[in-house]
């Protein structure tokens, strides 16, 4: 049997570290400038404001999307006061 048969391999798909607080000001920030289709612009536009010594792809266009997602769910109302929040309105 070779030995890399029945191994998995273990992909590292973006920063281990997590991003500062400018850093994910500066990207929703870009975000809301350049849509969060674009993420080319928005790579782009925040590199200038990395922490220092971030790897060159820090600010990769998929580490941003990827960032970008995490802020929103992070960001998110808990369903028991978005419910709280609609029942109130009902009344």
């Amino acid at each position: 049997m070779a030995s890399g048969i029945g191994k998995h391999k273990i992909l590292n798909v973006g920063p281990t570290e997590p991003w500062s607080v400018r850093e994910k000001l500066c990207l929703a920030s870009s975000v809301m400038r350049s849509g969060d289709q674009n993420w080319v612009s928005v790579s782009r536009a925040i590199k200038p404001f990395a922490e220092p010594g971030r790897p060159p792809d820090w600010f990769s266009q998929k580490h941003c999307a990827s960032q970008y997602s995490e802020l929103l769910e992070a960001t998110e109302a808990p369903k028991s006061v978005l419910q709280h929040t609609r029942l109130c309105a009902d009344t």
